[in-house]
């Protein structure tokens, strides 16, 4: 009678196999549709949440892609994309060429932009202009700012000011309101905050008609950098397998092409747009041997992945919806901003 090996060692054989026939050839068989380009790596604040607020950390020249520039880099991406963040290591909003550059994008055929600024005075012509030329066209755009304190604003958005932000906050909610449009808000959450959240968030959406949600999230580490993130007691155990390498790469405003999103000294490009096609790019002999070894659990092989904790940081995330704010009860407010608290141990400290 054949015997049936156990079904524990019969997973392990599937997952030799995928990891034989997928994994460890390292290509990137079916490419996704999302594609991420960095249009400048300048940025108008200095953030202790961003490595651009850590001294040295900025090893790349400074540069900002022109509406020439990038239509020579597009012809170069030969592959097809549907979805663009157009933001990696800098303010978009500095870039004059920003409609044109999304009017280009939309030709080629993205149904579906999505950019994130820090709203700090950004160019309100700018902005009136790219929200016309993507008209007919999904536009997600996200502005990163605690507009719900003063003090943790100014700790982590140096060296902005909080009536600064707030004054651009209401005349970019004013652009996008004649353009009948939403957006949301990024916000960083810091443990003395937490108690006052279900009466400081509410406001928030009464002076911003046209925010549709806020984003609140712990600091995540950037690689390198681990005091940027909130991460004692939020670290599992073991690393995971990064999904990053298996995403299209990012291309960089100096037209290079890296591996990873979090790459902002520029230690994982595999190549240059100015030199190859985009498609070659993707599977040359440097992205594949990146993939090989996460998939294989040597990530310290790779550049910037040694000290990288991000695969095993347990960040939490929760978004806060206007509906939220405008059907539910203070009780069930407190009780959902409740869940920071044991994020953070409050809950424990407190005994």
């Amino acid at each position: 009678m054949k015997q049936h090996a156990p079904p524990l060692r019969h997973l392990e054989r599937i997952w030799q196999k995928l990891l034989m026939r997928y994994l460890l050839p390292g290509k990137l068989r079916h490419l996704p549709h999302t594609l991420t380009i960095e249009l400048t790596n300048r940025c108008t604040l200095a953030c202790s949440c961003c490595p651009n607020g850590c001294d040295n950390a900025h090893h790349r020249p400074f540069h900002t892609l022109t509406a020439t520039e990038f239509g020579q880099l597009l012809k170069q991406v030969d592959v097809p994309f549907t979805r663009v963040f157009l933001h990696l290591h800098g303010e978009p909003f500095l870039v004059r060429d920003l409609p044109g550059i999304a009017a280009m994008l939309i030709d080629r055929g993205a149904d579906e932009l999505s950019i994130f600024s820090n709203a700090y005075h950004i160019d309100l012509d700018i902005l009136d202009k790219l929200l016309t030329a993507t008209d007919g066209h999904k536009l997600n755009i996200c502005f990163s700012a605690e507009l719900y304190d003063r003090h943790t604003y100014e700790h982590i958005r140096c060296p902005g000011h909080f009536d600064a932000i707030w004054q651009s906050m209401e005349q970019i909610d004013a652009v996008m309101a004649r353009h009948e449009k939403g957006y949301s808000v990024n916000a960083i959450i810091v443990p003395e905050a937490i108690d006052s959240l279900k009466d400081t968030i509410p406001p928030i959406f009464h002076r911003l008609r046209q925010l549709k949600d806020i984003h609140l999230s712990s600091a995540f580490p950037w690689p390198h950098h681990p005091q940027t993130g909130d991460i004692a007691g939020h670290l599992s155990p073991r690393r995971s397998i990064c999904s990053q390498p298996w995403q299209l790469p990012p291309i960089l405003s100096s037209g290079e092409v890296t591996m990873c999103s979090s790459d902002y000294r520029g230690e994982c490009v595999i190549g240059s747009l100015w030199q190859e096609k985009y498609s070659e790019l993707v599977n040359n002999a440097e992205a594949r041997r990146f993939r090989r070894n996460i998939a294989m659990r040597k990530a310290q092989l790779n550049p910037l992945c040694g000290d990288c904790l991000i695969d095993r940081h347990q960040q939490l995330s929760r978004t806060v919806k206007r509906a939220l704010i405008e059907k539910a009860s203070e009780a069930q407010l407190e009780n959902y901003f409740r869940k920071f608290h044991s994020y953070y141990d409050l809950d424990h400290a407190s005994v």
